[in-house]
């Protein structure tokens, strides 16, 4: 549906909206305010600012004072390629809305310019556009006070937008911050994990081994052994008890520090994993050999697992990367899916899934539910690179009701529980 006046179609939809996903170019403050005025308190909001054009400081100052609330986050896009979206996600409930067009965060934009925006309804557009954000989100940098301020001095010195900015925002020393203000407006009164454990995984100490941040990732660990210890008792109650924790007691949590700290390698999750046996693992090491007995190992199988990072948690069903000796599971379930029958079992099972599991193939991420036929999630199945983890789960952000101390360890056993028959279809047996 072509919409040619924005604001009279953003008026209709946001007070209602549940959360809300903006990225443009520019942004000024009357039409920030038009937005934030109307959207309840409650909504979720993450805004994805440009800074080619003028977007004006006040505006990120305003955003970053939101973020205080628990219920906003936003960051600036700032690389070496012009950011020039102009894009308006907003979810009522489970309904999605997505403006896409011309019109960038300004009263022109919305309401004088002549603009031209589409209104998107398919749910199966929507929701992809939705990981088309994220996987933006992730590049973008804090709204922290130094690089508000880095930005100020840019903005005020250069005020010739047109024929200056490219020229002059390449000099912005912008920074990903420690600070993490999303961070600090997190209330972790009542989360299960605290603010202190992901941090233990910011970008910035990912290859460090110093006695402090081991201590700082070693916080996080024993977190995680208390979940371990609150769920596993109740594998059997679930019908799951055939999944193992590592047999490794040591390794029962994922590394905390470098294996070798001259080939540091990225430390930015931490994960509690549950899969084959003991006895099951060493049918495959006598089958492999000595050779890649050390590629045949708890970790190098499917299994079920939880994993902490900086800003989620994600409950994942995960197939081992080829690197990691994991081609048993991943070849198994590639040639079972030439069967017709079982290729329509597999894709009634991922239907039935509720519409916030995803399923990752090839790096490339989509909702389970939005498959039209078996032949359709075949041809997607099909770009799996044993190179990538093949994935299928929830991730759940910090202020998620289901990842408060309460809900957490149930929600775990809950989602384990819808992932298992997908693992006992799709995993390699050796009889």
């Amino acid at each position: 549906m072509i919409v040619e006046n924005l604001r009279d179609e953003l008026t209709l939809v946001l007070s209602d909206a549940d959360e809300i996903w903006v990225a443009v170019a520019l942004i000024k403050d009357q039409a920030l305010e038009f937005i934030l005025d109307i959207v309840k308190d409650t909504c979720q909001q993450h805004f994805l600012v440009g800074i080619d054009l003028p977007t004006d400081p006040s505006v990120l100052r305003t955003l970053q004072k939101r973020e205080k609330n628990g219920f906003s986050e936003a960051l600036i896009f700032n690389e070496k390629v012009t950011f020039h979206p102009k894009f308006y996600l907003i979810r009522t409930g489970k309904t999605y809305t997505l403006f896409i067009g011309s019109a960038n965060m300004t009263e022109g934009g919305f309401n004088s310019n002549i603009e031209l925006s589409y209104k998107i309804i398919n749910q199966e557009e929507c929701i992809s556009s939705l990981f088309w954000f994220n996987n933006l989100f992730k590049r973008g940098l804090p709204l922290s006070n130094e690089n508000i301020i880095e930005y100020e001095k840019w903005h005020n010195e250069y005020i010739d937008f047109e024929n200056k900015s490219y020229q002059f925002r390449k000099k912005l020393n912008l920074k990903n911050s420690t600070i993490y203000s999303f961070l600090n407006s997190i209330d972790f009164t009542d989360r299960y994990f605290k603010k202190e454990h992901h941090l233990a995984f910011r970008k910035e100490i990912w290859k460090e081994d110093s006695k402090e941040i081991i201590e700082e990732r070693d916080f996080a660990r024993e977190r995680m052994v208390d979940l371990h210890e609150s769920i596993y008792p109740y594998f059997k109650d679930r019908g799951i008890d055939a999944l193992k924790p590592n047999p490794m007691k040591e390794h029962l949590i994922s590394m905390i520090r470098q294996i070798d700290p001259s080939h540091p390698k990225k430390i930015n999750a931490l994960w509690l994993s549950y899969g084959k046996s003991e006895e099951e693992i060493k049918k495959y090491q006598r089958m492999v050999g000595n050779d890649q007995k050390s590629k045949q190992t708890f970790i190098h199988h499917a299994r079920l697992q939880i994993r902490l990072d900086l800003k989620n948690i994600g409950i994942w069903l995960l197939f081992a990367k080829e690197n990691d000796g994991g081609l048993f599971d991943r070849d198994h379930f590639k040639n079972k899916m030439r069967n017709p029958g079982f290729k329509e079992n597999f894709f009634k099972m991922l239907n039935s899934l509720d519409d916030q599991y995803f399923i990752s193939v090839g790096g490339e991420r989509r909702y389970c539910t939005s498959f039209n036929s078996s032949d359709e999630l075949h041809i997607y199945c099909r770009k799996d690179d044993n190179k990538l983890y093949f994935i299928i789960g929830k991730d759940y952000h910090i202020t998620d009701n289901e990842m408060s101390t309460d809900n957490l360890p149930k929600e775990v056993l809950k989602i384990f529980s819808e992932l298992y028959p997908f693992y006992e279809l799709m995993r390699h047996r050796i009889e």
